[in-house]
Parts: structure tokens; C-alpha cells; sequence
């Protein structure tokens, strides 16, 4: 008999096993195409149809012609081109284009939309928000049947209840504005990020008594007979068995996702320490709710009958399952690769669990391409392809044997093996989005895993149990309250190791750099080529270093920055390699914000902190070397000097230029003192008095430019009077909520 492949011969890596994963190679590309390539609809729905026509031709040619097993390369082409073209003008309607006679058209405008909830509402501890699939719009006496979405928002006033569900036929009425882009520069973009669901307008609701129930809820059969019912009763048992609390909150979010807000020192210690994946529903609640059905049905999978019973019952569970969690894009992956890998099993076929990923890819970009773009979604892939690829690498192939503490050692060495190979996939991910990257993430991961898995292995039979005797259901309550308990302070303990986590923000350009020095790095480890697997990695750090060295140029910091933070502004104002901070915020997180922009602009770390309408107490906690608090009238730097001359306003002189901080036109006067190159005036009223206020001041002191900040109740009225005002006059500017002040 000869040998297939002889000893010592490297592995072959081919795509033949992997049909799915060769599909998905020609829909990302097609999504992409259709997100960011500037071409009309017409034109992909056109080259699509060409590409369509050509496929049909040629496998009617080749059914004529009846030739060999191998398809012309005039129809293999085509297929891919049709999927590339289908997906690109797909993905561009999406993203781009909105209904015709539309919500748009009433924006600015108050008024009653009727329609049903298409999302699950998300509860936040100021109010609640949703999706909303318009049927009728109530507005200027006129009723307009149209089809559009909106996001609406309904503030709560501090009660986290809501008596909203999904499903449910609403009337809202309240304020229909545009939803508004990012507030600074490489922040999260809540425009992209509704448009990516076809949402274009948000709506504001100012409390449960404008929403108004019309009718049953909207709902199918299998939402409203099955879905529904096991969702009310997982929560049910959850707030009877599990006492009021953060257990209680972290509990619901591990097993439904339908949790409330935590309180933000815990959210932030997730994050620091990379654990934060934990907080929602992912593959480890779908692995063991497979593995309680796989013991369940243990005994059924002995004739064929009873495994394709066992099939379908494992894959209606994890239908059930995926709609009680709002179909996040983590449980549908799990559930349709778990449900690939149990359907191959009981044809008795191999599957590959890469294929089955892209499989389970595919079907999810085929009812929704722009997932692709959400950072849920790609987290999920990066971190389980690496599973995937790097913990068969990191584990000993000979690992049975031996006594309890040896079995005990190799499954620690697992956890943390799989904690490795998920960080390596996902971390560059993570910190393209979120800037960040979290050094103590591999240590904190297996106690805070471990722990979230106990928990879980607490909750499910907790939940069956129930079913039959409450008393008994409380025991594994009690384990579960103590297993979120150990979850969340071991969180808390690792988030506050000093220098958990550092700030890190790749690029494209790097993100995909790094992928490609892993992608060969694991190629050459699997053909055991150890001197290019060093040359690799070695090219691809040198590549990533004089990349970063060469382009990520630290740029030229600007004179005069604004940080948007809501309602809330804080200037920087940046001389002689001095950055004074003028307020920050209203909370101990904005200051992670600041910092942030600081480092885009090129700013060096703040040495001076000046309080002007944040408290003293947030202001005198800041890391600064000097802080100015309200009491003190004046602040000398060696490039600059800070001046109160009275309440509510600043002034900052130096040699090459100044600024002046004023609330409220009445403070202006017609000083030396009160001259400045540039000016910030908040403005709260702007009748015909302020008007002449700001014109005879500024007639006076002539300022380069001068940003006019409306003030939270100026009335629509005044903010249009004062949008014409600085209009009208050079050098004055109204500030926006979503575009920074930059003055070099």
C-alpha cells in the first residue's frame, strides 16, 4: 500500500473541504463594494443582471453539451460575480437610501406616529428606547399612511420599568429630529449605526404618558404562542428565585441578554479587563445549552430515527432560544454552527467547524449584509475563528492520563488556552473600535469565566427545576447569586491592578497587517517551518512598527479645541507646550474621553484644569498638576495667565494670543479686559435686547472669532434668530452639538 503522505511531509492547507468559507470569500468583498464604493444603485443592480444572464447561459451550454465535471471558467466566473454584485447593491440600498416620501420629511416637527415595536426595548436607567416600524404619521390635522422606521426614545424619569414589549401597536408622540452623527472626531457614530438598520430619524418621547397601546400586540404564531411564553417565564423565575441586585441583573444578561444597566464602575471594570464579552449572550450559553440536550437525549441517538428526532428537537430549542435573546448576531452563529455540526453528525458526515462558521456567516449576511460592519459581529467571528485555528496549536495531543491534579492542570491549561487563542483573534478588533487593550485580559478571563460558567450551570437547572418545585429551585438560585457575586468582584479586583489596560487605536492599514503576520505565522507552524515562521512574525512586527513610525505622524496640536460631551463643553486651549483644560464634564468617565481627543489633535497631557461650569469637586480630582476651582480669581502658567474677573467669566491671556470664556450676553462690557482674539458666549436668551448686546460688544472688541453656544432651554425661535444673526456677521459661529471647534 503506498502512502498517502509520507512521514515528516508538511500539511497541505486546501479550500475543497470548504465550500461555505469559499462562498463568504465573494460576500464580503460584494458588502464592502456596496458600503463604501461611490456607484449608484442602477449601476450594481444592472452589472448584476449581466452577471446573472451570463450564469444562466453558460450552465445551459454546459447541460447541452453535457461536458465533464468541471464547470467553464465563463460560468465559474459569473458566480462569483453575480454573488459579488448581488450583495453590493444589496448593502448599498441599505446603507444608503431611504423611502422616498419618507420620515425625513417631517423632521423638525412634533407630532404622533402610530405603529408596531420591532426591536426588543432596551431599559437604560433614564429612560427606555426601541425601533419602531411606522404605519401612520398625525401631523398639522392630516393622518399619512407611509412605510418607514424610527428610533424612539422615551424618557422614564428614573422607573427602569417599561411596559413596552416587542410586538406591541403604539402611538408615540413627541419630536422628530435627524439622528446625530459622532460627537468628536473617531468616536461612536450613532448615524452610521442607525443607518446600518435602515433608520434615518429618531423621535424623543418626554415619558410614558405620551405612548399610547392601540390593539394586540403584532406577533406570529411561533413568537406568540411559544417565544413569549418562555422568555416570561426565564424572567418570572429569574425576579422570584434571584434577589433584587446586580446578581440579579447579570444573571438576566447572561441568559436572555434582556438586562438592566449596571452600575458604570462595574461595566468599566469588564472593559478594563476584557471580560466585558460575558455581559451578553454568546456561544457559551448556546455550547451548554447543546450539551443539556445532548445528555438529555442521550439515550434517543441509538437508532437513526431517534437522531434525526434529536436533530430537529436540538435545532427547535435553539430556534427558541435564539428569538427569546433577541437574535444577536453571537447566538446566531452559534446556533446555526451548532445546528451544522448536529446535522452532519446525524448524516454521519464529517463537518469542519471553519465551514460550518462561514456557513453560519453566510445565511446571517443573507438576510442582513450590514452586520458585517457591526463590531458584535466581527468580535465574534475573530474571536472564534482563532479558537478555532490556535487552540489545537496550544494543546498537547497526548492529554489523557494521569491522576485528579494532573486532569485538574490540563483543564486550567484549556480555560486558559482558549482565553489566549480568543484574545490574540479579537483584541486587534477591539481596540479598532474601542481604543483600547487590555493587558491584564488573560489572567482575568479564567476566574471571571470560570465563574460566569458556574452560573450558568446554575441558572439552567434552576429553570427546569422550577417547573416542578420552587423550594428546589431556590437552592441552585442561591449557587447562582453566588456565582454572579465571585463573577463581578473578580472583575471589580482585576480592573484595578495598576496599568490594566493601555490605550490603543490601529488603523485599517494595521488591523490588517496584523491579521496577515498571524495568518502566516499559523501557515508556517503548520508546515513546521520554524525559520520562516521567525522570519514572519519578525517582518510583519518591523512592518507594523515603521508603519506606525512613519504615517501615525503626531500632529500639530491646535490652538483651540472643543469636546463635545452632550450638553456639556470643554475647551482646550494649547500655548507654548502648555494645555489648559477649561471643565470636564459631568462625570469621573468624561475625562477618558478628553483624553482621547487630546491624543488625536496631539495634544500633551493637560497641566492645568480650570473650573467654569463643572463642579469643584470633579475638577480638583483630575490628574493636572494645577486647578483653578471657582473660588480663585487668578492662575499663573509659565505661557499663559488665567484671570476670573468676575462669576462666569474667564480670561486667558498670553503672548500670542487669547481667549475669552463669558455665560450669558448681559456679563459682556466694553473693556480692555473684556477683548479677546477668539470667544466662547453661551447665550440663553436671544430677544432683541441680547441681540444688541452682542453687536454693540462686538463692534467693540472686534474678536478673530467668536463661537456663540446655545443654551439648553433657548427656544427654537431664538436658536433660528441666532442662527441668522451669525450669519450675518464674519467671524461668528453657532456651536453644534456633533462638530468640534478647531482653531489653529
Amino acid at each position: 500500500m503506498k502512502n498517502i503522505q509520507k512521514p515528516g511531509q508538511s500539511e497541505r492547507i486546501c479550500l475543497a473541504p470548504y465550500p461555505a468559507l469559499r462562498l463568504l470569500l465573494g460576500v464580503i468583498p460584494g458588502i464592502l463594494a456596496g458600503v463604501y464604493l461611490p456607484f449608484p444603485l442602477e449601476v450594481w443592480i444592472i452589472v448584476c443582471a449581466i452577471a446573472l444572464f451570463t450564469l444562466l447561459g453558460g450552465l445551459l451550454y454546459e447541460t447541452i453539451k453535457k461536458r465533464g465535471p468541471f464547470p467553464l471558467f465563463i460560468t465559474t466566473l459569473s458566480y462569483t460575480l453575480f454573488v459579488f454584485f448581488s450583495f453590493a447593491a444589496c448593502s448599498d440600498f441599505r446603507m444608503h437610501y431611504a423611502p422616498r416620501n419618507g420620515l425625513l420629511s417631517f423632521t423638525g416637527k412634533s407630532l404622533i406616529l402610530s405603529g408596531r415595536v420591532a426591536t426588543r426595548p432596551a431599559t437604560g436607567e433614564h429612560g427606555t428606547g426601541w425601533i419602531m416600524d411606522v404605519e401612520e404619521v398625525f401631523a398639522g390635522g392630516r393622518t399619512i399612511k407611509l412605510r418607514d422606521r424610527v428610533k424612539v426614545f422615551m424618557r422614564s424619569g428614573g422607573d427602569t420599568r417599561s411596559t413596552i414589549s416587542y410586538g406591541d401597536m403604539v402611538r408615540v408622540k413627541g419630536q422628530l429630529e435627524l439622528i446625530a452623527p459622532a460627537a468628536n472626531r473617531g468616536e461612536y457614530d450613532p448615524r452610521r449605526a442607525a443607518r446600518m438598520k435602515q433608520v434615518s430619524v429618531q423621535l424623543y418621547c418626554a415619558g410614558p404618558w405620551m405612548v399610547q397601546h392601540e390593539g394586540a400586540p403584532q406577533l406570529n404564531g411561533f413568537e406568540r404562542f411559544i417565544v413569549k411564553p418562555v422568555a416570561d417565564y426565564i424572567m418570572k423565575s429569574i425576579e422570584e428565585l434571584i434577589p433584587p441586585g446586580e446578581e440579579r441583573q447579570l444573571a438576566a444578561g447572561v441568559l436572555t441578554g434582556e438586562k438592566e444597566y449596571l452600575p458604570e464602575e462595574l461595566f468599566e471594570a469588564f472593559r478594563i479587563t476584557g471580560t466585558a464579552h460575558i455581559l451578553a449572550v454568546s456561544g457559551l450559553n448556546v455550547g451548554l445549552l447543546v450539551l443539556a440536550i445532548h445528555i438529555s437525549l442521550q439515550r434517543l441517538k441509538v437508532t437513526t430515527a431517534g437522531r434525526w428526532v434529536s436533530f430537529l428537537l436540538a435545532v427547535f430549542i435553539l430556534l427558541v432560544y435564539s428569538h427569546v435573546t433577541g437574535n444577536s448576531a453571537s447566538v446566531k452563529r452559534a446556533a446555526i454552527m451548532t445546528a451544522v455540526l448536529i446535522g452532519g453528525e446525524t448524516l454521519g458526515r464529517k463537518t469542519f467547524s471553519m465551514n460550518s462558521l462561514a456557513l453560519s456567516d453566510v445565511l446571517i449576511l443573507l438576510f442582513d449584509p450590514l452586520d458585517l460592519l457591526s463590531p458584535g459581529f466581527l468580535m465574534t467571528n475573530s474571536a472564534v475563528a482563532s479558537i478555532l485555528l490556535l487552540f489545537p496549536r496550544f494543546t498537547p495531543t497526548n492529554g489523557r492520563g494521569g491522576g485528579a491534579f494532573q486532569a485538574a492542570g490540563r483543564l486550567l491549561f484549556s480555560g486558559f488556552a482558549v482565553t489566549l487563542a480568543a484574545v490574540i483573534g479579537v483584541a486587534p478588533v477591539i481596540a479598532f473600535y474601542f481604543g483600547t487593550f487590555s493587558l491584564i485580559g488573560l489572567l482575568a478571563n479564567i476566574p471571571v469565566v470560570l465563574f460566569s460558567t458556574l452560573l450558568m450551570y446554575a441558572l439552567v437547572p434552576m429553570l427546569v427545576v422550577n417547573l416542578l418545585s420552587g423550594y428546589a429551585a431556590s437552592f441552585f438560585a442561591e449557587s447562582a447569586v453566588l456565582f454572579a457575586r465571585l463573577t463581578l468582584e473578580s472583575a471589580l479586583v482585576f480592573s484595578r491592578v495598576p496599568f490594566a489596560s493601555l490605550s490603543w487605536k490601529p488603523d485599517l492599514p494595521e488591523v490588517a497587517l496584523y491579521y496577515l503576520m498571524l495568518f502566516s505565522a499559523l501557515f508556517f507552524f503548520t508546515r513546521k517551518a520554524w525559520g520562516r515562521l521567525a522570519i514572519s512574525v519578525l517582518l510583519g512586527a518591523n512592518l507594523l512598527f515603521w508603519y506606525s513610525f512613519t504615517v501615525h505622524i503626531r500632529p500639530v496640536a491646535p490652538l483651540l479645541l472643543t469636546v463635545n460631551l452632550g450638553r456639556n463643553l470643554v475647551t482646550v486651549f494649547s500655548v507654548g507646550g502648555k494645555t489648559l483644560l477649561i471643565d470636564a464634564g459631568r462625570s469621573a468617565s468624561s475625562f477618558k474621553r478628553i483624553t482621547q481627543q487630546l491624543e488625536l489633535y496631539g495634544h500633551a497631557a493637560p497641566d492645568a484644569a480650570v473650573q467654569f461650569y463643572t463642579p469643584d469637586s470633579l475638577v480638583s480630582r483630575l490628574p493636572v498638576q494645577h486647578h483653578m476651582l471657582e473660588a480663585e480669581k487668578l492662575l499663573a502658567l509659565p505661557a499663559m495667565l488665567i484671570m476670573r474677573p468676575r462669576e462666569k467669566v474667564l480670561k486667558i491671556q498670553s503672548r500670542q494670543s487669547s481667549l475669552l470664556v463669558v455665560s450669558g450676553s448681559s456679563r459682556l462690557q466694553e473693556s480692555e479686559l473684556y477683548k479677546a482674539d477668539y470667544v466662547l458666549l453661551w447665550v440663553y436668551r436671544f430677544a432683541e435686547k441680547q441681540q444688541q448686546e452682542i453687536r454693540s460688544w462686538l463692534n467693540y472688541a472686534r474678536p478673530k472669532q467668536c463661537i456663540l453656544i446655545p443654551g439648553s432651554f433657548l427656544s427654537r425661535t431664538d436658536l433660528a434668530a441666532l442662527n441668522r444673526f451669525a450669519a450675518a456677521h464674519p467671524g461668528l459661529e453657532v456651536r453644534s452639538k456633533s462638530r468640534q471647534v478647531v482653531i489653529r
